[in-house]
């Protein structure tokens, strides 16, 4: 069965764990993503639903068969009225995937969802999905909940594919911004790298916990003999989250293969949890 994740307010977390996702009293259904292997893509909504005035997002993970009818398509578009299955496949062919959501017009029980977790909360996109270059729009309504909304507009929606690793690698190293650091991590996201990701091991706490969880997920991107053990390492990290984000980085780089590096730390039941669910999605 497919994973989805919903985005939702920490304070709701533990009520979300009891009772399940509920639809909201004004809402046509629960509003949720595919997991896909583009992090920044699953959780591309993050950022702006934090303009509704939610301080903190965690993403709430659950199960359910791909048989599952949902409303599919861009925000701004005509949803359609399609299998879960078939939603997923055509995400993962569009050129441009921004903007894209599921609906599912029923109650989401406890039993399916499968975990709930700390995000990066500087992640996706503000105000429209293709934002970048356009001139941005003044009016109360547009700029409400905004710090400097120019400046984080044009960090958020950065050009893409025009930087080689070292260039990158190069600004994390200039940099002293945690939230410039993220995104940097994200533009190596785009494509699977060759190069040796030690270099970027000096990140390792010495930003925010959120930075470490997005160099975790940053590492599964590496094709480099280096990388495998420098996952192994993060496993043992004091961060259940860290560890959590390693153990799916090395389950990427791995495929089933992984599933015997993470047996030797089943004893962590965050690790646990990962074997369990790619056992189960075999």
């Amino acid at each position: 069965m497919p994973t989805l994740v919903h985005l939702a307010d920490e304070r709701d977390a533990q009520k979300i764990q009891n009772g399940g996702i509920k639809v909201g009293k004004f809402r046509s259904g629960i509003f949720c993503m595919p997991v896909l292997p583009n992090f920044y893509v699953t959780h591309q909504w993050l950022r702006e639903l934090k303009r509704g005035g939610v301080k903190t997002f965690v993403g709430v993970y659950f199960k359910i068969d791909s048989s599952q009818m949902v409303f599919a398509g861009k925000y701004n578009e005509e949803h359609k009225h399609i299998s879960l299955g078939q939603a997923i496949k055509e995400i993962m062919n569009l050129d441009d995937p921004l903007g894209y959501e599921l609906i599912i017009d029923r109650k989401i029980e406890p039993d399916e969802i499968e975990k709930v977790r700390r995000l990066p909360q500087t992640i996706g996109w503000r105000y429209k999905p293709d934002s970048k270059g356009s001139r941005p729009c003044g009016c109360d309504y547009c700029i409400r909940s905004s710090i400097k909304a120019n400046k984080i507009r044009e960090r958020l929606n950065p050009k893409t594919g025009t930087e080689d690793y070292q260039t990158l690698l190069n600004k994390i190293r200039l940099s002293q911004n945690d939230e410039e650091v993220e995104n940097l991590l994200y533009k190596i996201q785009t494509k699977k790298r060759r190069d040796d990701p030690s270099e970027l091991m000096f990140l390792l706490d010495k930003y925010n916990h959120y930075v470490n969880r997005v160099l975790a997920s940053t590492l599964g991107y590496f094709r480099h003999n280096n990388t495998e053990s420098l996952l192994v390492e993060l496993l043992s990290h004091p961060d259940p989250d860290v560890r959590d984000y390693s153990a799916e980085s090395i389950m990427k780089i791995k495929g089933k293969d992984g599933l015997s590096v993470l047996l030797l730390y089943s004893s962590d039941p965050v690790i646990k949890q990962v074997i369990e669910e790619h056992r189960t999605e075999d």
